[in-house]
């Protein structure tokens, strides 16, 4: 089997295996990686004096882990909150970061967190209610996945929207993916474009 194959039945399994948790247990799991994920941020950023990083978060599609818990603490913190937003690009679909108010997040009709997948075409207004982040602002990056190693390697969905967005963040941003343990696979093959995470949160 090669490794297209292999990802393509990594992926399947991975995904059951997540689907299999009940929503109480998603739920429960959920929140203990965001209480370690605000705790870490929390103790690299504040604790040095840098009261305000700018975190990237994603919505939650289907059995993935919940980060709302993360998400309203960061808000309540004075964080500034940006999440994933597709864009049309000459090869189809690129990846961007835009800003979110709290009011917007709770209000939930942002357009890119309703459909993380389907591209977004911002009217003029939209600019300046969600700004764009460049990634060398983005302190913290919290990365969803299907399944990762003990290597850090992570497989996604396939469209290495991450894979590409990840070296235009500064050496020193601190990149998490977050998963259920079910997710933990023994080899995930990676090839010259994938990006190993310095770190994953699983509960």
């Amino acid at each position: 089997m090669g490794d297209a194959q292999t990802k393509q039945a990594m992926r399947a399994s991975a995904i059951a295996a997540r689907d299999s948790l009940s929503a109480a247990e998603r739920a429960r799991r959920s929140v203990a990686i965001c209480d370690e994920l605000f705790a870490s941020v929390a103790s690299a950023y504040e604790a040095s004096g840098r009261l305000s990083p700018t975190v990237t978060v994603y919505a939650a599609m289907r059995s993935e882990v919940d980060l709302d818990a993360f998400i309203r603490a960061a808000y309540d913190r004075g964080w500034r909150v940006a999440f994933p937003c597709m864009q049309r690009a000459a090869a189809g679909q690129s990846m961007c970061m835009r800003a979110v108010s709290f009011a917007d997040y709770r209000d939930g009709s942002v357009p890119f967190i309703k459909r993380p997948v389907a591209p977004f075409v911002p009217a003029p207004e939209d600019e300046a209610r969600f700004p764009l982040v460049d990634p060398r602002e983005i302190d913290v990056m919290a990365v969803p996945l299907v399944a990762f190693d003990d290597t850090g390697a992570r497989l996604g969905y396939g469209g290495g929207n991450y894979d590409r967005y990840l070296p235009l963040l500064r050496p020193d941003c601190l990149v998490a993916g977050v998963a259920f343990a079910e997710q933990h696979v023994n080899r995930v093959p990676i090839e010259p474009h994938d990006r190993p995470l310095p770190r994953i949160i699983w509960a």
